[in-house]
């Protein structure tokens, strides 16, 4: 678990992220750990007062909050952070710069039927796909396919192609039991 932006989200939310953090994530042996240390006192200078005449930005929302602490063991997980270094900090200066070339779909005129044909032919196991969920079941979720993310970059959002991902496909990202709670319709994800 990240302490650090643990730390930052209690000082922005605070004791009430604290008191629901610790209602939900009992089960998580990273955060019984981290909960006991997190409720200290912020390093660093302390935060400034707001200037009067200006509004005070306050996050009162109850809603983020239990969305944070329900969400807590993905949003504070180390995995989202990154070894790799910034584009900004790459030296592009031996780089040839180049455009990207769009989905040829784009610009030609193939009839659908033909489309979907060679999406089809193309697709193998293990190809990357990307998606927005459309529906969740108890068996698994449907997922209409927006792009290919692997190989052969091809916008498919027009050929409306519907798939499955079952339960048993679906990581389980902690202890909590079912791991179809992570998912709303509408999310955007990316499998294989």
């Amino acid at each position: 678990m990240d302490r650090d932006l643990l730390r930052q989200s209690l000082n922005c939310h605070g004791s009430s992220l604290l008191s629901l953090l610790r209602s939900e994530q009992q089960d998580n042996p990273h955060f019984r750990s981290l909960l006991g240390s997190a409720a200290e006192p912020a390093r660093g200078p302390p935060p400034q007062q707001p200037l009067q005449g200006r509004k005070e930005k306050r996050v009162d929302n109850i809603e983020i909050q239990k969305f944070i602490s329900k969400k807590a063991d993905l949003l504070f997980a180390l995995s989202w952070k990154s070894d790799a270094p910034a584009t900004s900090e790459i030296n592009e200066d031996s780089e040839d710069h180049y455009a990207v070339m769009p989905p040829l779909e784009q610009f030609m005129e193939i009839p659908s039927m033909d489309r979907r044909e060679l999406f089809f032919r193309d697709i193998e196991r293990g190809d990357i796909v990307i998606g927005r969920i459309s529906s969740i079941r108890e068996f698994g979720f449907f997922m209409v396919l927006i792009c290919l993310g692997s190989g052969i970059m091809r916008d498919i959002a027009h050929l409306e192609i519907t798939a499955l991902c079952p339960l048993r496909d679906v990581p389980s990202h902690s202890n909590h039991g079912d791991p179809l709670s992570y998912y709303q319709t509408g999310d955007i994800i990316r499998g294989d």
